[in-house]
């Protein structure tokens, strides 16, 4: 397979506005226009944190959105980001004019299935996990497209909903899940998961694209692979160099195929559930 690093650039780019969403959560706004118009959902950018070595890892982030509008005409990258330690914490920090070091776009494009029209695409995502689901409904707004897509959306509680109302406000329908509750389903987003499929009946023409944190992603490709579902789902892996030279994002192929070694940067990151192991 090409690496789709082909196609990558890599540059200081300045920030255009940065937005707290509370809850350790932000929004950066990059200008990179190079890379805002070749990004499609699902792919990612590394970010080198400051102009030293330390933090030396470049950290890789889903693109959560490009603007004004995706496309050829696009000129921002913007990302969604929670702070969890010392890189993350260096770049809510920056300010407008300041400028970060992008590499990018890097990673696969998530699929478009066909769906017919009285069937679904469902976009399951938790926590970070939203990040390039979001990017995938503004693209297919974009092209005007008929597919039937249902978001659902897992938190432990409301607040950490992140996103949640771009989603409403873009007209796709939505459905919430927290873990106390405090908005929609009161359980996880799998169990929402499974409402919803219980409702479109046997025979229903259905597919689905995951991301979120690890247990949600084992649990939805033990789903799908029960009730034979198409679906993907988008890793988040560790990812130090982001285009497969250092191998320290591999996950093994099936374990009743044969043993095989894909780099998560650049075969993935989104991967058929029937390509994954029982345990990734």
């Amino acid at each position: 397979m090409k690496m789709p690093v082909e196609k990558c650039h890599v540059d200081e780019y300045p920030i255009l506005r940065q937005e707290d969403l509370g809850e350790g959560w932000f929004r950066l706004d990059i200008e990179a226009p190079e890379i805002a118009r070749e990004t499609r959902a699902g792919q990612f950018v590394q970010v080198r944190v400051g102009p030293g070595d330390d933090p030396l890892i470049r950290r890789p982030f889903s693109v959560f959105d490009v603007g004004p509008e995706p496309g050829e005409e696009a000129t921002e990258v913007r990302l969604l980001i929670q702070k969890v330690g010392p890189g993350t914490t260096a770049l809510a920090q920056l300010r407008e004019g300041d400028k970060v070091r992008l590499m990018g776009p890097l990673g696969h494009p998530m699929p478009v299935p066909e769906i017919s029209t009285d069937g679904a695409l469902f976009l399951v995502g938790g926590g970070i996990g939203v990040a390039p689901l979001y990017l995938y409904c503004r693209e297919r707004k974009s092209e005007n497209s008929e597919l039937p897509i249902k978001v659902l959306l897992g938190a432990r509680r409301e607040s950490l909903l992140i996103g949640h109302q771009g989603f409403i406000d873009l007209g796709v329908e939505t459905g919430l899940a927290t873990d106390d509750g405090s908005a929609g389903h009161h359980g996880n987003v799998i169990e929402l998961l499974d409402q919803y499929l219980g409702e479109m009946g046997p025979g229903a023409d259905i597919a689905g694209i995951g991301c979120g944190p690890h247990g949600m992603n084992v649990a939805l490709r033990d789903i799908a692979i029960e009730k034979e579902l198409r679906f993907w789902i988008s890793l988040e892996n560790y990812m130090p160099c982001g285009f497969g030279a250092c191998f320290g994002c591999v996950i093994s192929g099936p374990e009743d195929g044969p043993l095989r070694y894909r780099r998560v940067c650049v075969e993935g990151p989104c991967f058929p559930v029937e390509e994954l192991p029982a345990t990734f």
